[in-house]
């Protein structure tokens, strides 16, 4: 069994090159920011205040939220419904994870989810921002991907002008560092560099150069066992 654990900050491009990974491995993928960010749809869709803990709870008791990897997608289903990757990355969601996925509650509730999934498999690569500190630590490889904020904020701005989201850079950018905040400054599983991660910085590589590095890595790692 291999779990390869990536973690990074936001709009660094670990999804995408976490998604590409499994289709060269063949193994599957758990996007964990997209299991919060689908807590928080449904937090919008049901009309919830942010604040309103005992209502949240109330909520992810009857909530069941599955990751299915199907393809070389990832597919997250929300009470028997699949979800576009369009509602889980608007900008209503963006604004409003970092404070649901701040919560206690909500984090011991994605952590039970990711815990069980990376049970039904072999070999799996969970990604998001403290699976190789908090979640995984003992990960087979932990890996960090990053950018430097203004290339994290073009991707992001890129991401809202095809959902037809006329942002203006510097508002983008402006989100970006507050993101980076939230993250790295919660009391509870804060977004940090684990002393046995590799950090892969994206700022100037391509996702294929990206995917590329990290199985060269893998592979280094599996012959000198």
């Amino acid at each position: 069994i291999m779990i390869i654990a990536i973690d990074g900050t936001a709009s660094s491009g670990k999804s995408t090159i976490s998604r590409e990974l499994g289709k060269k491995l063949n193994i599957s993928v758990l996007g964990t920011g997209s299991i919060y960010r689908a807590i928080t749809l449904k937090v919008l869709n049901f009309n919830i205040r942010p604040y309103d803990d005992i209502r949240i709870k109330q909520m992810l008791e009857t909530t069941i939220i599955e990751s299915e990897f199907i393809n070389g997608k990832t597919h997250i289903v929300i009470d028997g419904i699949s979800q576009d990757l369009a509602s889980l990355n608007s900008h209503e969601v963006s604004k409003l994870v970092p404070y649901i996925s701040a919560k206690p509650f909500v984090r011991e509730y994605v952590r039970n989810i990711q815990r069980t999934q990376a049970s039904k498999h072999k070999d799996i690569i969970v990604e998001g921002r403290d699976i190789g500190s908090v979640v995984f630590p003992n990960a087979d490889i932990k890996l960090f991907i990053d950018a430097d904020e203004k290339t994290r904020a073009k991707r992001r701005k890129a991401n809202y002008d095809q959902q037809g989201l006329n942002m203006p850079l510097n508002e983008v950018l402006k989100e970006i560092h507050e993101r980076d905040e939230q993250d790295r400054t919660r009391s509870l599983s804060p977004l940090i560099m684990t002393s046995d991660a590799i950090i892969i910085d994206t700022s100037s590589l391509t996702i294929e150069e990206s995917v590329n590095e990290i199985i060269k890595i893998i592979n280094d790692k599996i012959q000198s066992k």
